[in-house]
C-alpha cells in the first residue's frame, strides 16, 4: 500500500527519485514520440491508399534498406554519444567533448558521401534495388531521407546524454504534425512514390533542424574543452565502443532485409511485403513505449553504473524489462484482436491478410525482453557481448531464408524471425547477468 500511495502522490513524481526522473523523462519521450508514430501510422494509410498495394511494397522495400544502412553511415556514435556524454559531461567534459566532435566530423562526411554516390549511381541502384532502372529518384530521395536520419539521430543522442527529454519531445512533435499536414493533401493529389517521398524527406529535413538548433548549444559548450587532435586521440576508444553496437544492428538489419530482398524479388509478392510492413508499422507504439523508457533510463544507468551503485541499477532494470514486456503482450493482443478492422483501413487489397499481420505483431513480445536487457550490456559498455548474443539471430535468418530463396512466402519469413527473436531472449536470460551479481557473489564467499 505504501507504493501505491507513493506513486498517487504529486509530490512524488517532482522529486528527486530515480523512478521519478526516469519515468518524468520516459514520459516526455513517450507522449511526443507517441503523437509522432500516431502520425506515422495514418501516413502509411494515407501512402497505401494513395500508391497501391505493389508501390507500397516497393516503398517498404526503401525504408528496409534505409535501416539496414543507417547504423553503417552512422559509424553508431550516436550510442558512443549517450554513453561517453552521460558519463564524463561533468567530471571529464573534454572527453566527451572530444566524442562529440569526432561524431559530428564523421558523421558529415559520410552522410554527405551517401547523396553524392546516389546522384552518380542513381541507375544501377535502382536497378539492383527494383530490377528496373525507371526508380532513379526514388533511390535518391532515399539517400536525402537516410542522411536527414543519421544527422538528426545524432543530435538525438546529444539531447538524451544531458536529459534533456521536453526539448527533444517538442521538437518531434513540431517536425511529424508539420510533414503529416503536408503529406496527406500531397497524397489526395497526386500518385506514385517521388511525390510521396519528396514530403518525406522535406520533413527529415526539418525534423534535423529542429533538433540540431538546440543540441548545437550542448556541442558547443563541451567541444569548447578540445579540438580535433584530441578527438582523434579518442578515436580507438569510441571505435572500441561504436564498432561492435555498428556490427550488431548491421547485423540485425541485414538478417532482416535479406528477407525482404529475396521476397521481393517475385513480383507477385510484393503484397506480402506491403502487408509485412503494415504489421510492422503497428507495432512502433510499442517500439516508441520501449525507445522511450530505454533513452530515460540508459543516462541514469550509465550514471548509476559508473558509481557502482548496483541496487539502484538493478532496481530501475526490474521495473524497465517488467513495463517493456507487459506492454508489448497487451497491445499485441489487442492489435491482433482488431487486425481486420486495421487492414481494411489500407485499401481491400489488405482484407484477409490478418494471420501474416499477426505473425510479425507476436513477436514483438521477445522483443521487448531483449530491449530492455540490451540497455545493461549498452550502460556497461559490454558492446562485444551485447553483438555475439544476436550471432544466433543472425544465423536462424539469413540461413533460414536462403534454405527457401525464391521461394520464401511472408508466413514462412514470419516463422523465421519470430524462432530467431524467441532464441535471443532464452540467450539474454541465460547469460546475462544483472550488473554486480559478480562481485556480490565474490563478497558473500
Amino acid at each position: 500500500m505504501s507504493i501505491v500511495r507513493k506513486l498517487v502522490n504529486p509530490s512524488y513524481w517532482l522529486s528527486d527519485s530515480p523512478i521519478a526522473s526516469w519515468l518524468r523523462g520516459a514520459g516526455w519521450l513517450f507522449a511526443s514520440s507517441l503523437i509522432e508514430r500516431a502520425a506515422a501510422l495514418v501516413q502509411t494509410v494515407v501512402i497505401a491508399r494513395a500508391i497501391g498495394i505493389d508501390d507500397y511494397g516497393r516503398y517498404a522495400l526503401l525504408f528496409s534498406t534505409i535501416s539496414v544502412m543507417t547504423p553503417i553511415i552512422a559509424l553508431q556514435l550516436p550510442y558512443a554519444i549517450i554513453y561517453f556524454v552521460s558519463r564524463y559531461q561533468e567530471r571529464e567534459p573534454e572527453r566527451a567533448g572530444a566524442v562529440v566532435l569526432l561524431g559530428r566530423r564523421l558523421t558529415l562526411a559520410t552522410t554527405a558521401s551517401v547523396v553524392v554516390i546516389a546522384l552518380i549511381f542513381s541507375r544501377p541502384l535502382s536497378q539492383w534495388l527494383y530490377a528496373a532502372d525507371n526508380y532513379r529518384v526514388t533511390v535518391i530521395l532515399g539517400a536525402v531521407i537516410l542522411s536527414a536520419s543519421v544527422q538528426s539521430g545524432l543530435s538525438d543522442t546529444l539531447l538524451q546524454a544531458s536529459e534533456r527529454f521536453r526539448t527533444l519531445a517538442v521538437a518531434r512533435l513540431s517536425a511529424a504534425l508539420l510533414t503529416l499536414s503536408v503529406l496527406a493533401p500531397v497524397a489526395l493529389l497526386t500518385t506514385g512514390l517521388v511525390p510521396v517521398l519528396l514530403v518525406i524527406a522535406g520533413g527529415g529535413l526539418i525534423r534535423l533542424a529542429t533538433v540540431a538548433i538546440p543540441a548545437r548549444k550542448i556541442s558547443a559548450r563541451l567541444v569548447a574543452h578540445t579540438d580535433f587532435r584530441k578527438a582523434l586521440h579518442e578515436g580507438s576508444v569510441t571505435l572500441h565502443f561504436s564498432l561492435p553496437s555498428g556490427l550488431l544492428s548491421l547485423l540485425i538489419g541485414a538478417s532482416t532485409w535479406i528477407g525482404n530482398y529475396y521476397l521481393t524479388r517475385e513480383p507477385g509478392r510484393l503484397k506480402d511485403m506491403a502487408v509485412i510492413n503494415t504489421g510492422v508499422q503497428w507495432r512502433t507504439p510499442i517500439l516508441v513505449v520501449m525507445a522511450s523508457l530505454s533513452s530515460a533510463i540508459l543516462p541514469m544507468l550509465g550514471r548509476y553504473l559508473g558509481t557502482a551503485d548496483h541496487a539502484q541499477t538493478n532496481r530501475l532494470q526490474r521495473y524497465h524489462i517488467l513495463l517493456n514486456t507487459g506492454t508489448a503482450l497487451a497491445f499485441s493482443v489487442v492489435a491482433i484482436l482488431c487486425s481486420g478492422w486495421i487492414l481494411a483501413a489500407y485499401g481491400s487489397a489488405f482484407r484477409g491478410q490478418q494471420f501474416l499481420f499477426s505473425l510479425f505483431l507476436v513477436a514483438l513480445v521477445p522483443t521487448a525482453y531483449v530491449t530492455a536487457r540490451q540497455q545493461e550490456l549498452v550502460a556497461g559498455g559490454r558492446m562485444w557481448m551485447q553483438f555475439l548474443l544476436f550471432v544466433p539471430f543472425a544465423a536462424i535468418t539469413i540461413f533460414g531464408t536462403l534454405w527457401y530463396a525464391d521461394k520464401v512466402r511472408g508466413d514462412i519469413l514470419g516463422y523465421i524471425q519470430l524462432s530467431a527473436w524467441v532464441v535471443t531472449a532464452l540467450l539474454y536470460a541465460l547469460l546475462v547477468r544483472p550488473p554486480g551479481t559478480t562481485a556480490q557473489s565474490v563478497k558473500e564467499g
